[in-house]
C-alpha cells in the first residue's frame, strides 16, 4: 500500500506542476501578443477623414444672380447714404457762414490797417511829428517877402520852398525868402512900411547852400517843403508871394522857437496833434483787435489758455462761495 500510495502522490504532483507550467507559458504568450498589438496600433497613423466639398454655385443660376445683385445694390445704397450724409455735414450753418464772412472781413481789415500805417508813416506821421518837435509859434506873426525866384536845372535847384512830390528830383524850384517880426501878431494885411526896421528879426547868417551871407530865411510850404496836388501847387504858391512882394504887403507865417530860421506858411497845433494821434491809434487798434479775434478763433493754444483761465476763475469763485458758507455755518454754530 505504501508503494502504490507513493506512486499516486507523485503522479498528482507532476500533473499539477505541468498544468502550472502550461498556464505560465500561455499567459506569457498572451502578454507578448498584447504588447505586439499595442505597439502596432501606436505605429499606425490614423487616416484623415475626407471632407465633403460643396460644389461651387452655378453662376447662371437665377438665385445666384439675384443674390449678387442684392449685394451690389446694398453696397451702392450704403455708399450713396454716406455721400449724402457727407454733403449734409458739409453744408455750413448760419453761424459758420457768419463766422466765415466775419473772419474774411477781419483779415482784410488787418492787412489794410497794416499797409495803411506803413503808408502814413512817411506822408503823415513823420511831417506831423517833426512839426510838433519844432515848437512853432501858436499864433501867426507878421511876415514880409524879401525875394521870389524860380530856378530850373538840377545844379541851380539846391533847395525849394515848394515841391510837388516828396521823392522827385528837383529840376524846377520855387524859392521864396522872408523876414518876420516876432513881436507882432498878424491881425490883418498891412504895408511893410508900417513896421520899423528894428522890429524885424535879425536873421543874418552864412548860408551854406547859397555860399554867402543872407539876411532872410526860406519860407516852406510845410515842414518838409513838399506835398502833393491839389493841396500843394507850387506855381500858384510862388505867384501868390510874388504878388505880395510887388504890393509890399505883409502876410501871416509861423516861425520855430527851436530853430528861428525855419518858417512855414500854415500851422495848426490841434489838427497836427489830431492827425498824429489818429494815424497812430486808428490803424493799430484795428490791426490788434482783428488779429486778436482771429487768433482766438483759429489758434488752439489761445483757445486752451482762455478756457483754462475761465476754469480757474470759476474754481476761485466756487472756493470763495464755499468759504462764505463755512464762515456762515461757523458763525451760526457759535451763536
Amino acid at each position: 500500500m505504501s508503494s502504490e500510495n507513493l506512486k499516486e502522490g507523485n503522479g498528482d504532483h507532476l500533473s499539477v506542476s505541468l498544468c502550472d507550467q502550461i498556464t505560465d507559458e500561455a499567459s506569457s504568450k498572451a502578454v507578448a501578443v498584447l504588447r505586439g498589438e499595442i505597439s502596432n496600433s501606436m505605429d499606425v497613423t490614423p487616416k484623415k477623414k475626407r471632407r465633403h466639398e460643396k460644389k461651387p454655385p452655378d453662376p447662371t443660376d437665377p438665385m445666384v444672380i439675384a443674390a449678387k445683385a442684392a449685394i451690389i445694390t446694398a453696397k451702392m445704397e450704403a455708399e450713396a447714404a454716406i455721400i449724402a450724409q457727407a454733403e449734409l455735414d458739409a453744408i455750413p450753418t448760419q453761424m459758420e457762414q457768419a463766422k466765415y464772412y466775419l473772419s474774411l472781413g477781419l483779415g482784410t481789415a488787418c492787412i489794410v490797417s497794416a499797409f495803411t500805417f506803413l503808408f502814413l508813416v512817411p506822408f503823415v506821421l513823420d511831417p506831423a511829428i517833426s512839426t510838433l518837435m519844432h515848437d512853432f509859434a501858436d499864433e501867426p506873426v507878421v511876415c514880409k517877402v524879401s525875394n521870389v525866384e524860380v530856378k530850373r536845372g538840377k545844379k541851380a535847384c539846391l533847395w525849394s520852398s515848394c515841391r510837388e512830390g516828396c521823392t522827385v528830383e528837383l529840376f524846377t524850384c520855387w524859392q521864396v525868402r522872408v523876414i518876420y517880426a516876432p513881436g507882432h501878431q498878424f491881425s490883418n494885411v498891412t504895408q511893410v512900411e508900417d513896421l520899423r526896421e528894428d522890429e524885424w528879426v535879425d536873421l543874418t547868417r552864412f548860408d551854406i547852400l547859397e555860399d554867402k551871407t543872407m539876411i532872410d530865411t526860406p519860407l516852406l510850404v510845410n515842414i518838409k517843403g513838399c506835398g502833393y496836388p491839389p493841396e500843394v501847387a507850387c506855381p500858384r504858391f510862388a505867384s501868390d508871394y510874388e504878388g505880395l512882394l510887388n504890393r509890399s504887403e505883409t502876410f501871416p507865417c509861423y516861425y520855430s522857437r527851436v530853430n528861428p530860421w525855419i518858417v512855414i506858411e500854415v500851422y495848426e497845433y490841434d489838427s497836427t496833434l489830431a492827425s498824429t494821434l489818429a494815424s497812430i491809434i486808428v490803424p493799430n487798434v484795428i490791426f490788434v483787435v482783428s488779429l486778436s479775434i482771429l487768433l482766438y478763433w483759429y489758434c488752439p493754444y489761445c483757445q486752451a489758455k482762455c478756457q483754462s483761465y475761465e476754469e480757474q476763475i470759476d474754481q476761485e469763485e466756487e472756493e470763495e462761495a464755499e468759504l462764505e458758507v463755512d464762515s456762515y455755518n461757523s458763525y451760526n454754530s457759535v451763536k
